[in-house]
């Protein structure tokens, strides 16, 4: 990586090209991660979520939410810098699926032969300790149950929830690649047009309570949600969004004034975006790097979920409690994850202009 990171390079007569170091994505995925912790530990721990649910979205979705904000206007740009099927599909396999790969095998043969009420010899021999395996590994579809593991608990058998939604950034990437083959990424009516389309089906999914398939087989209700926060974000790219101040005071407002409405799930997502929007182009520089050259988002959102199955397992109820508990564990972990796993991933990539979760390889170019 160089020094001065372009997302995207703009044809004639177009504006400036977008400097990646000149935001705060990487503490607002940060923030995005520790809020599903919060959100989960008081859900794992059996006391509901934190967030009440009149807000129309809880702590956790605010995290997911903002990851797929995120995601969009930085995986779109990745596109249009560099329009290789392969390439493309190179930077963001490197990116996603090591870390995700190791924590799909140390969940199936190193914790769950520990946390199993089964003996080690039954837990080895049943076939839904290898379909957790091959389904993980394949991301289509995530297997969520380990045989034995975890059961008994406020919330049983669930060995890390949070995987749910990498099969629907997977679906966003291939979204990418299709809208840019088409050339479609830079068309503002079909942007607006698919924006309009994702936020009508989360609606529906939210007033109605729809919890089934969408697609058989492959994408839940709730990733609609998550799609229309992506489909914003590839908007906001193509064009240059930056809320002024008085739209985020509205929109936050708005919110508030909507909870308990039928509504309160779509004017969250307006709100989410704004504040998100509104840091990421206006916090200080001094914030844009709050871990220095470690990005410790996706470890952190990929381990919490078992490492708070574990503690509330070991007798830890109190939500608060797990939460810091779980902070502290975590955290380390992922340091080590993005020192020895994705680090080195990235740096297989050669030389990329983009990030999706990533930062640049060298410590100044924060993104």
């Amino acid at each position: 990586m160089v020094a001065e990171v372009e997302v995207e390079t703009p044809g004639e007569g177009e504006r400036p090209p977008l400097r990646s170091r000149a935001n705060a994505f990487n503490l607002l995925r940060l923030l995005g991660a520790l809020a599903v912790i919060v959100e989960h530990s008081w859900v794992l721990s059996g006391h509901g979520s934190p967030l009440s649910p009149a807000s129309g979205i809880g702590l956790g979705g605010i995290g997911v939410g903002v990851f797929f904000l995120i995601s969009g206007y930085l995986i779109s740009a990745s596109w249009l810098s560099d329009p290789s099927p392969r390439r493309y599909a190179a930077r963001r396999g490197l990116r996603i699926y090591p870390a995700y790969l190791v924590v799909i095998v140390v969940s199936a043969l190193g914790l769950g032969p520990v946390a199993t009420t089964l003996a080690t010899v039954d837990y080895f021999s049943r076939w839904g300790t290898w379909s957790y395996l091959i389904r993980g590994l394949a991301v289509f579809p995530v297997g969520y149950e380990l045989p034995g593991v975890f059961d008994g608990l406020p919330y049983p058998r669930a060995v890390n929830g949070s995987l749910w939604t990498i099969p629907v950034e997977v679906l966003c990437y291939i979204g990418v690649a299709l809208l840019g083959r088409w050339g479609l990424l830079r068309r503002r009516t079909v942007l607006i047009a698919l924006l309009v389309a994702t936020l009508t089906v989360t609606t529906a999914v939210h007033l109605t309570g729809y919890t089934g398939r969408l697609v058989p087989f492959l994408l839940s209700a709730y990733a609609a949600g998550p799609i229309a926060f992506f489909t914003i974000g590839m908007l906001a790219r193509e064009t240059r969004w930056r809320p002024p101040l008085w739209v985020t005071a509205a929109a936050s407002a708005a919110w508030a004034v909507s909870w308990g409405t039928p509504l309160a799930n779509l004017v969250s997502i307006g709100a989410i975006s704004c504040l998100t929007f509104t840091v990421a182009f206006r916090a200080p520089a001094l914030l844009h790097r709050p871990t220095g050259s470690y990005d410790l988002s996706y470890g952190t959102y990929l381990l919490a979920f078992p490492v708070q199955q574990l503690l509330v397992r070991s007798g830890m109820h109190a939500p608060a409690t797990v939460m810091l508990a779980t902070t502290a564990i975590v955290l380390p972990l992922a340091a080590l994850s993005w020192r020895l796993i994705e680090r080195p991933a990235l740096r297989l990539r050669g030389h990329s202009r983009e990030q999706g979760w990533e930062r640049p390889d060298h410590p100044p170019t924060a993104s």
